[in-house]
């Protein structure tokens, strides 16, 4: 089967993380434009709450499978299995989790729709993601580059005819829900036409306890993690009006559009670390610096350059009531820089054993 080099992967998700993170930030600017400071703040709102559960849906299986897989390739079936269903049982719990809390923390009723919907999408891109973690762990992230970049095309063609012919909010909800419904079915043909996986009801308790144990220090990470990242906009929303948030969202979604670079170079490095760690474990020191020295190049420029442009770029393209964000935009971008080194620093621990630490 074909298996693709570190460079190779990081340009395939580097390139499909630029159209899709380029598509993203055309479709969110449209929907800023179109809807509104406080509409605004209601749809981002919306996403960003069930974000927060979705470390939940996972559980930590997502990495462990990936670096498990590409350690062990003949058990790619069994682990894929119990991977599988575990994180349907978890997507099962956490959807019933943001239902919960919607509820409990007396929402609007057109939030709780909305919220609702939103968690429909993260339980199929919960699923989608256990295919792709196999994709990775073969090193071979080419299909993985067509599902994103193409759900992010049709998420933008639905939103865009939810938006011009003035259908309701929850449209622009959907927008996302259908994509990961389809990607969850394109990542599963896929993966079985490649690699020959036949798909069954197959739960082995014994593997699902070794993965448990692995994941649970990713689980917990990510859930401390995704709390430290996202309570804030939980915080708003309880504390200050739509239209605050509003302005929140616009310089939060322009500072994650440009995260596509480390993102990709931690997918592609991950699985080959997570080998080497088996025979050259030497091979991952020079992996991470040379991987911290790529992204100290890039993310310089990235983050300074927009902060001198901060101004023109929030008034061009979001108008001038979202001028409030300039200062917020400028504070993020800073942070982009120490968000850029962490996510290697992240798949070298993890990939070497040390998700405890």
């Amino acid at each position: 089967m074909k298996v693709f080099t570190v460079t190779q992967n990081t340009s395939f998700l580097t390139a499909a993380s630029i159209l899709q993170k380029v598509i993203s930030f055309v479709y969110f600017t449209i929907i800023a434009r179109v809807i509104g400071v406080e509409n605004t703040g209601v749809y981002f709102f919306a996403i960003t709450f069930t974000t927060i559960f979705t470390v939940v849906a996972d559980f930590g299986m997502g990495p462990v499978l990936t670096r498990e897989v590409a350690r062990y390739p003949d058990r790619s079936e069994q682990y894929l299995h119990t991977a599988f269903w575990s994180k349907v049982m978890f997507g099962v719990v956490s959807y019933g989790l943001v239902i919960f809390f919607v509820n409990i923390l007396d929402y609007p009723y057109l939030t709780k729709l909305l919220v609702s919907i939103s968690g429909v999408t993260m339980f199929f891109d919960n699923l989608h993601a256990a295919f792709y973690s196999v994709f990775r762990a073969r090193k071979n992230l080419i299909y993985e580059s067509i599902g994103i970049v193409s759900s992010q095309a049709i998420t933008l063609v639905i939103g865009s005819l939810a938006l011009f012919n003035h259908w309701s909010l929850y449209w622009l909800i959907l927008a996302y829900t259908i994509p990961a419904f389809l990607n969850f079915i394109f990542s599963a043909i896929c993966l079985k036409k490649i690699y020959g996986l036949i798909y069954r009801w197959s739960f082995n308790f014994d593997i699902f306890k070794m993965f448990f144990g692995f994941a649970f220090p990713f689980a917990l990470a990510g859930i401390i993690g995704r709390l430290y990242a996202y309570s804030d906009s939980l915080l708003m929303s309880k504390m200050l009006s739509a239209q605050e948030l509003g302005w929140w969202s616009v310089p939060y979604k322009i500072s994650f559009a440009f995260q596509f670079v480390p993102v990709a170079l931690s997918a592609s490095i991950y699985p080959v670390m997570s080998a080497l760690y088996l025979t050259q474990k030497k091979k991952i020191g020079y992996l991470f610096i040379k991987s911290w020295r790529y992204l100290f190049t890039v993310v310089f420029p990235i983050s300074f350059g927009l902060i001198a442009l901060a101004t023109p770029v929030i008034i061009k393209l979001y108008k001038p009531q979202f001028a409030p964000a300039i200062p917020v935009l400028r504070i993020l971008l800073i942070s982009l820089i120490f968000g850029y080194l962490s996510f290697v620093t992240g798949a070298t621990l993890n990939a070497s054993n040390k998700q405890k630490t």
